[in-house]
């Protein structure tokens, strides 16, 4: 056990647990209504993932709610319903908001909101539930780290000024923050500062290029952001709710001061559901360091897919990103070894998998979570770490669960929506450049912004003078309308130019996203003609007892793609 790295590390124990306990409970959370978003009562942002237990993960003894779910047949029925398991004066189908008792697995609940744990009594902070709920755990766990303790590492706390947090339900706020610079150290560790648990999701943490931009940049001065800033784009650090921080294996440290980052920009997302008005926060790291450099300098890789959709009411919708082997041969110099990695999705997250491909055979898997767990994140540590080559293909597969949504959910930053994202810990960072390799859709994104892409010729296709793109735009133009009406005459035209290698598929998707940017009033008309006979409505959505469709058109480009175009630019 002493040789095994702990990377982004959580306890062992936590990861057995988890990882045997998800097999027991995650199908009872399908049979009652909001049975897998339940809110813990004293952990903000956490998950109840075993709603009849007494343990939050769902292992060990029944809660009163999971005695009266037993001794009721283990399903959802009016009796259940009616009940008040925790006696706090509030039925069963109320606090899980079903308060008619007419929720089926085939509807969703009446109210998805204002959840509460039929087996906690609540209010919590009440004198009454305060007896009444001693057995609920509300510690988290703590990092264990021996290195920390070496004579020679010292630290450093990265915080934010008191904040006023907005009364919007998603906010990154970005911070630059100075590191020591008087002598040359590795980083090998941090532990999470929170100050405001109710509101603090997650942060990343970027090294920065030592460039005039950068340092003109005033640090200790939080701003709204998005993915990062001009100039820091390499992700050292990360920590999400149920992490109890990082501690790095002997093998390596990332580099800070004279010839390392002399400067960080700490993101930190704020998830503010219930829109109030009156949070601050001040929160950072924690960071240790030192002197005592180690072999290698680390990198974090990030991979999977930058940009999905998920139609509602699936049990399993399948998001795959690629580092293609074309990626891979032009980001890294040479092998790389990967020590550790994390799977990232958010609360829809049911299943993640990192494959390892290597002239089209499968090498291994790197990670394979059959029961992720938002709340607790698993981090893979290797103590024989994994070679990736040049050339190598890696898959990221994550598998959603949509069955509580009415309606479709995207990839995004907030809280409610999307994400299918792996990170490596690999060492040596210098054999990789751009420290990113992801997909858009089903593209690879390095291929994406290469001359030609699956057979189109991007630049020549959009180009105004091209005699192809003329005549299609001169076809449009003739034969459709842009009033949102589908004639009958445009169709044959456009069954054809649909055909044409750059207007297919996720390659045409991409070059409608082009065009949509262009000011040449043809190319607008020409934009506006293809999307007339556009597919008008998505799939019926689930409504509580009712279906509804709704366009699809709304959808088409409502991507996050500016994350991608930071790290290519």
């Amino acid at each position: 056990m002493d040789n095994v790295s702990y990377w982004f590390v959580i306890k062992l124990c936590v990861l057995i647990t988890v990882v045997h306990v998800a097999v027991g409970f995650p199908r009872f959370q399908d049979v009652i209504p909001n049975g897998d978003k339940l809110p813990h009562p004293c952990k903000p942002n956490y998950i109840w993932h075993g709603v009849g237990h007494r343990a939050d993960r769902g292992e060990g003894p029944l809660n009163d709610f999971g005695k009266d779910f037993l001794r009721l047949g283990k399903k959802w029925n009016k009796s259940l319903c009616q009940l008040d398991s925790d006696k706090d004066g509030i039925s069963n189908g109320e606090e899980l908001g079903d308060p008619d008792c007419i929720w089926t697995r085939q509807t969703i609940p009446q109210r998805q909101n204002k959840i509460t744990h039929p087996g906690v009594c609540d209010p919590w902070e009440s004198e009454k539930c305060k007896k009444q709920n001693t057995w609920v755990d509300c510690n988290i766990d703590e990092l264990k780290c021996a290195a920390i303790h070496d004579k020679s590492v010292m630290n450093i706390t990265i915080r934010m000024p008191e904040t006023k947090v907005p009364n919007t339900e998603t906010n990154y706020m970005c911070t630059m923050f100075d590191l020591p610079s008087d002598g040359d150290f590795h980083m090998i560790a941090s532990v999470p500062y929170i100050v405001n648990n109710y509101v603090m999701h997650h942060m990343l943490l970027f090294g920065c290029a030592d460039t005039d931009y950068v340092r003109k940049i005033e640090p200790n001065n939080p701003k709204l952001c998005q993915m990062g800033a001009k100039g820091c784009s390499d992700i050292i650090n990360t920590w999400t709710v149920g992490n109890a921080g990082q501690c790095a294996p002997k093998e390596f440290g990332y580099r800070i001061g004279m010839k390392g980052y002399k400067r960080v920009l700490l993101q930190a997302h704020w998830n503010n559901p219930e829109l109030k008005e009156h949070y601050v926060d001040s929160s950072g790291l924690t960071l240790f360091y030192t002197s005592k450099l180690r072999p290698n300098d680390a990198g974090v890789l990030m991979i999977g897919s930058s940009s999905f959709t998920l139609p509602p009411g699936r049990s399993d919708v399948e998001v795959v990103g690629t580092c293609s082997k074309q990626c891979s041969k032009e980001k890294f110099k040479g092998p790389i070894y990967v020590s550790a990695a994390l799977n990232h999705m958010h609360y829809l997250g049911k299943k993640q998998k990192i494959e390892l491909i290597r002239d089209g055979r499968k090498i291994q898997d790197i990670t394979n979570e059959d029961n992720f767990n938002y709340d607790k994140p698993i981090t893979h540590s290797f103590s024989s770490p994994i070679e990736i080559q040049p050339g190598d293909e890696i898959k990221t597969t994550c598998v959603f669960k949509t069955t509580s949504k009415l309606n479709y959910t995207y990839f995004g930053q907030g809280t409610n929506d999307e994400m299918c994202f792996g990170f490596l810990t690999f060492y040596p960072a210098k054999n990789v450049k751009r420290k990113f390799c992801t997909s858009w859709k089903s593209i690879p994104v390095c291929e994406l912004i290469a001359p030609i892409v699956r057979g189109c010729e991007k630049a020549k296709f959009t180009n105004l003078s091209n005699p192809e793109f003329t005549e299609m735009r001169k076809a449009v133009k003739d034969h459709c309308s842009t009033n949102d009406t589908c004639l009958e005459k445009c169709k044959d035209h456009l069954t054809i130019i649909n055909m044409h290698p750059c207007m297919e598929g996720d390659v045409g998707k991409y070059i409608k996203y082009k065009l949509k940017m262009f000011r040449d009033s043809s190319v607008t008309y020409f934009y506006n003609g293809i999307e007339s006979c556009s597919l008008k409505h998505a799939p019926l959505l689930l409504q509580p007892n009712t279906a509804k469709s709704i366009s699809i058109f709304q959808f088409h480009f409502v991507v996050i793609f500016g994350c991608i175009v930071m790290f290519i630019t």
